[in-house]
This record gives C-alpha cells, sequence and structure tokens, in this order.
C-alpha cells in the first residue's frame, strides 16, 4: 500500500472557496483552483479515487499524487491538511 495525495483540480461554489487569488509560482495550491482534498492508502490512483468520500462536480477532476514534492505547495497542503484533522 502506497500513501496517495488526492488532489481536487477546478473550481466550484458548492465545495470550494470562490477566494481566487492569483498563480503563485512557489505554490500551485495558492491559487484556489487546486485542492488537497484527502490522504488514502492504497494500491494505486484508481483504488484512491474511488475511496474518497468528497464531492467533485462537472467541471472538476481528480488526480492523485504519492510523491509530497510532485506539485508546487503539496508538502505546506498536506500540513495543513493533517492540522485541520487534528483540530477536528
Amino acid at each position: 500500500m502506497k500513501t496517495h495525495y488526492v488532489i481536487r483540480h477546478g473550481w466550484n461554489a458548492a465545495n470550494q472557496s470562490a477566494l481566487c487569488r492569483p498563480a503563485s509560482p512557489r505554490n500551485d495550491f495558492e491559487s484556489g483552483r487546486m485542492m488537497l482534498v484527502g490522504i488514502v492508502a492504497a494500491e494505486s490512483a484508481e483504488q484512491a479515487k474511488a475511496q474518497f468520500e468528497g464531492s467533485c462536480y462537472a467541471n472538476q477532476v481528480l488526480s492523485c499524487e504519492t510523491n509530497p514534492r510532485a506539485i508546487r505547495g503539496l508538502t505546506s497542503a498536506i500540513a495543513q491538511f493533517r492540522r485541520q484533522e487534528i483540530d477536528q
């Protein structure tokens, strides 16, 4: 089993803040167009996406990464995601 970071791409008012900022050259998540929505243990990206229990609308897609350094800003998004889990 690998750890997969499930990322939602795209925007919809029903499940993501409308506050979109200009793209940052150092962090792809700051614009609000990408959001880490899950950390899942699975054998494959397809299995990880199947385990995701959140919303994903027509103008949105899910992707999975196993390398936290694969996308600029993913490591800080992971840290923020884990802090939110602890606070709940």
